[in-house]
């Protein structure tokens, strides 16, 4: 239960400021209300839904200072893995992550040619950046920064990301090309390049992120009381 309605928040198809009616939930699922409402606590507890008396559960969007501490910790955590997975990564998973890059660019050839859907961008976009900092992070090979990153992955909806990058061609080929960059530096094993672009990398995600959040923010109803 926890993990359905996780992964719509994550995914966007639940946006921020919207309502989680517990009787409508149970139904849509097929359960009692009594999963849901534990669910939506625990929600709560990961901080993705505010619970608010008397009126209810509701996706909570990520204020600026939440963003620039989350991903001050994405970058500590990013590029500790990163400078470990240049020198222990395996063929099979710098395979893994070549075909992540090549899907990055493959996003940007669907963001160019769609006509007003994206939605072909940015599914290949989402698949390619779940891969490849997943497969950083599993090469590193410390299972317990690789929980720390999970748990991360609750805090920031990634569907935030893909609205800063997706209306701009220009800010997907930079994302695509910071990636490249990346996957060079392990392939050529050079540690200390790798953990400086990924660093790099999730600085200017976190920028672009805040002032998304704020643009967002001016007219959501998480940040109106």
């Amino acid at each position: 239960m926890v993990t359905v309605l996780q992964e719509r928040i994550n995914a966007g198809e639940i946006p921020a400021g919207s309502w989680l009616r517990q009787e409508a939930l149970a139904k849509e699922l097929g359960v009692s209300r009594m999963p849901v409402r534990e669910a939506l606590r625990e929600l709560q507890a990961r901080g993705s839904v505010e619970l608010i008396a008397n009126r209810g559960a509701r996706v909570r969007l990520p204020s600026t200072r939440d963003i620039i501490e989350v991903y001050e910790l994405h970058a500590l955590l990013q590029g500790h893995a990163g400078e470990a997975a240049a020198e222990l990564i395996t063929s099979q998973q710098l395979e893994r992550l070549s075909a992540a890059e090549k899907l990055f660019r493959q996003a940007v050839e669907d963001l160019r040619a769609a006509d007003g859907d994206t939605t072909t961008a940015q599914r290949h976009w989402h698949e390619a950046n779940t891969e490849f900092h997943a497969v950083i992070i599993e090469a590193g090979g410390n299972k317990h920064l690789a929980e720390m990153y999970e748990n991360l992955h609750h805090k920031v909806p990634r569907n935030l990301t893909w609205i800063a990058l997706g209306n701009d061609v220009r800010r997907l080929e930079k994302d695509a090309a910071e990636h490249a960059g990346i996957l060079d530096a392990i392939g050529r094993g050079d540690s200390a390049a790798t953990r400086a672009l990924l660093t790099e990398h999730v600085k200017r995600a976190s920028d672009l992120l805040v002032r998304t959040v704020d643009e967002i923010g001016q007219d959501s109803p998480t940040r109106r009381r």
